[in-house]
């Protein structure tokens, strides 16, 4: 008896190649690398931890090198293998942005529900929006890693002003920072810089080590006060240094620019005074388009004063003349 031979189109055999191409050429996890999923998990309890250790009053970082141990030891991992995982995520950005967006929706709530956002709550700048005298006028990503490798060792952003700065503003760039290890060079660099209308630039650095909440401030003195900035940019440089140690990947977090327009100056009626033989008028100083209270009203309306007038006796007694005699009238 022969076997019957199944029919085998040209368009299956096509599809069934490039399947197996595309699994032949699709770049597949190096061993030792976890899975995405398992690195958001670790990431997530990773963050909680951090903010955790921030709660702690006493030796904050030995509070945080023992809560992060916790964690790896929760999801029995390494700190190398944690470590090698952040590497290549990072150098994936597509990758690395997809896991990034689930750790920080599900670190805040968790954090609300382990009360962890109180601090966030007591923090001015959190609730800013991109409007009014004080906003958050940030464009960038949310975060970023820097790495102390040649390609990866740097952070930069360009901002170029637009029609709400103003002559005389001051900035704040306010970041979150978090080393995935520990090392003795564990040591970043944050730089900002301030290009104003006549070709001044004013710059302003900071070095970034265990601290995990970091701001770098600008407020123009008198001589860049009436000028305007056109454009700021900046960056986070993690150096490669010539030792085994090498600094741990830097985990950089909700970045801020605050801007913050200068006061103006308050508007004040001048204070009149009306003159008159009989009485004197009070006044009260009044801001322009300010209603007076009821006391003040009351405070500004025109006070009599009386005059009291001793007239002289027309008779004095001096004791050395003796009694004077009586005038009389006619």
């Amino acid at each position: 008896m022969k076997a019957c031979p199944i029919p085998f189109r040209g368009s299956h055999a096509l599809a069934l190649l490039c399947s197996f191409i595309f699994l032949a050429c699709s770049p597949s996890r190096p061993r030792g690398i976890l899975s995405k999923q398992k690195m958001t998990d670790v990431l997530v309890d990773y963050h909680l931890a951090q903010g955790m250790a921030e709660t702690q009053t006493d030796n904050g970082e030995a509070a945080r090198y023992k809560f992060i141990q916790a964690v790896f030891k929760k999801h029995r991992i390494s700190e190398a293998a944690f470590d090698s995982s952040m590497v290549y995520y990072s150098g994936r950005a597509e990758e690395f942005t997809h896991i990034y967006d689930n750790v920080l929706t599900r670190v805040q709530a968790q954090a609300e529900r382990m009360g962890l956002e109180l601090a966030q709550n007591q923090d001015k700048f959190a609730t800013l929006t991109s409007e009014g005298d004080t906003a958050n006028i940030w464009l960038g990503q949310d975060f970023a890693c820097v790495i102390a490798t040649p390609t990866q060792c740097i952070y930069s952003f360009t901002m170029k002003a637009d029609s709400t700065f103003r002559a005389g503003d001051s900035f704040i760039w306010r970041f979150k920072t978090q080393f995935v290890g520990r090392s003795m060079n564990n040591e970043a660099i944050a730089l900002l810089n301030f290009y104003y209308d006549n070709d001044t630039v004013a710059a302003v650095n900071d070095l970034l080590r265990n601290s995990p909440k970091n701001e770098l401030s600008h407020y123009p003195n008198r001589a860049l006060d009436s000028l305007t900035v056109r454009s700021i940019t900046g960056f986070i440089y993690l150096p490669m240094v010539q030792d085994a140690d090498q600094p741990k990947p830097l985990l950089v977090s909700q970045m801020q620019l605050i801007r913050m327009h200068k006061a103006k100056p308050v508007e004040v009626v001048p204070q009149t005074q009306a003159i008159s033989d009989s009485t004197d008028v009070d006044t009260v100083q009044q801001r322009k388009g300010e209603r007076l209270s009821p006391l003040q009203v009351r405070e500004s309306q025109p006070k009599e004063r009386k005059i009291h007038i001793t007239k002289e006796n027309p008779n004095p007694i001096h004791p050395e003349r003796g009694i004077p005699q009586r005038i009389r009238r006619k």
